[in-house]
């Protein structure tokens, strides 16, 4: 189902948010889908395997989980 976002959380995170496939995890600018960004830290979630099993095992932001499937149903969202 979501893979063509990427899962990623802030350090201390409780929830995964999506970042859109033109994101870069690496980048502490990268807006998720819900317009969070990492800030003042950056993304986790994509380093190591560990924090890959972190991010698939949180709850998922439900602003991020709303912009996605408006995208999928043919919304567009700026």
């Amino acid at each position: 189902m979501d893979d063509d976002v990427t899962r990623v959380y802030t350090e201390g995170g409780t929830v995964t948010h999506y970042l859109d496939t033109l994101q870069s995890p690496n980048a502490q600018d990268s807006e998720a889908m819900c317009g969070r960004t990492p800030w003042p830290g950056m993304w986790h979630g994509t380093g190591s395997q560990e924090e890959e099993e972190k991010a698939a095992d949180l709850r998922h932001c439900s602003q991020c989980r709303a912009v996605l499937g408006h995208r999928r149903n043919g919304w567009l969202t700026l």
